[in-house]
């Protein structure tokens, strides 16, 4: 096993941690997104059944003060947040409190207003309930409250626009629905089920919306290359569907980076604002990656082998309409491989987040791996950060 260290050669003298013996590609990949790929700081971390391989961070925490990335800096992983959503679903799923099939209706009768009977909660996880966004016009203050969004959403009708057919992808409308049923069902809000009945049981520094006494260990973000062109076209377009989905409000202003404000984090937004430490968001992966693959009856950590088979299986294959992306998604919310393949990788479920984080779990290999950053780069050829640490990783493992 290997460490980096003050004399490390300068390939790797802007990056900390451990990296196990015959792990250090993926080290050398991390160093060199630092130096070629624009990474302004993060932190990758992999585990193999349980045991870190891989845990090391780098770069700049806050490029307004200086402040380095540290080995307990921790970070929004914005839509990544979906997926710790879709675990703190499973929980109350695997314990016969909630039925992914039952109209959602049954937990929060407002919610059947509208033409919304039947909608269940396994359609709202894997955007084919019709609800992406807002009706109502709401304001960036607007949407750290949770109750008044969830009133709002109760009373609006789904979208009967034909491009709603199949996926119909939205920042934060499912988080809010999430919530609200399990607020219904369990009393906690869903940050509060989530830390007492998963984080703090297990150790594991992940927040929906980080508590004001850490809000010192969160990095900066900053917008990066191309970030906010490719979202041009919604942030300006004329279609009402469109508007209600991402000018409600705009998620990314390009006048200012308004995730950075101390509100924006310590709200709660389910579906958007979940924190952690890429060790502790492998960690939890890492333990479902466990559970998926328990024989039948085993005794497991978080969610049985048989409420995870259907988490994870393909629920619904689609390329979204509006943004003319192809996604799959698993019967939990989880996002799945669009092209399955053999390898450690290739069985891969969880959620990516918005500017080039990935929480993943590889059931097969036993994998639970994180990354988190806080410069928000463009999807596809621009960003090649998270893609060049996971294929290193998975390159190593099917050695």
């Amino acid at each position: 096993m290997t460490t980096t260290s003050d004399s490390a050669t300068s390939t790797t003298s802007q990056v900390s941690g451990y990296v196990a013996e015959g792990f250090e590609s993926i080290r050398e990949e991390f160093a060199r997104n630092l130096r070629e790929r624009d990474e302004l700081g993060g932190a990758f971390c992999a585990r193999v059944h349980g045991v870190p391989v891989v845990d090391i961070w780098g770069g700049i925490a806050d490029a307004t003060t200086g402040r380095a990335w540290e080995r307990d800096t921790l970070e929004m992983i914005f839509s990544g947040s979906k997926g710790i959503v879709a675990i703190t679903l499973l929980v109350l799923v695997d314990r016969g409190r909630l039925d992914l099939d039952t109209p959602i209706a049954h937990y929060w009768p407002e919610f059947g207003a509208a033409g919304k009977d039947r909608i269940t909660l396994r359609e709202v996880v894997t955007y084919s309930a019709r609800i992406p966004g807002l009706r109502a016009k709401v304001s960036q203050e607007d949407i750290l409250d949770p109750l008044a969004m969830a009133k709002l959403i109760a009373d609006q009708e789904p979208e009967s626009d034909p491009r709603a057919e199949g996926i119909l992808y939205g920042p934060y409308t499912a988080g809010w629905i999430v919530a609200e049923v399990i607020r219904r069902v369990d009393g906690r809000t869903i940050d509060r089920f989530f830390s007492d009945e998963i984080a703090n049981p297990h150790g594991l520094e992940v927040y929906f919306g980080i508590p004001a006494e850490l809000e010192h260990r969160v990095a900066r973000l900053e917008y990066g290359v191309n970030f906010l062109d490719q979202y041009t076209g919604f942030f300006t377009s004329g279609d009402p569907m469109t508007q209600r989905i991402w000018q409600n409000p705009i998620p990314f202003p390009r006048e200012e980076m308004v995730w950075n404000r101390s509100e924006r984090r310590t709200a709660l937004m389910p579906a958007a604002n979940v924190f952690g430490t890429a060790r502790s968001l492998s960690a939890l992966y890492g333990i479902l990656a466990a559970d998926a693959t328990r024989a039948p009856g085993e005794e497991y950590t978080l969610v049985s082998r048989a409420v995870m088979d259907d988490a994870r299986g393909e629920y619904i294959r689609k390329v979204d309409q509006l943004i003319d992306i192809p996604m799959v998604y698993g019967g939990a919310g989880f996002r799945l491989r669009t092209t399955p393949r053999p390898g450690a990788d290739g069985d891969s479920f969880g959620h990516d987040g918005g500017g080039g984080s990935a929480h993943l779990a590889w059931p097969g290999a036993g994998v639970g791996v994180s990354y988190i950053t806080n410069r928000l780069i463009a999807v596809g050829p621009d960003d090649k950060r998270a893609g060049s640490l996971l294929k290193a990783l998975a390159a190593k493992l099917n050695g």
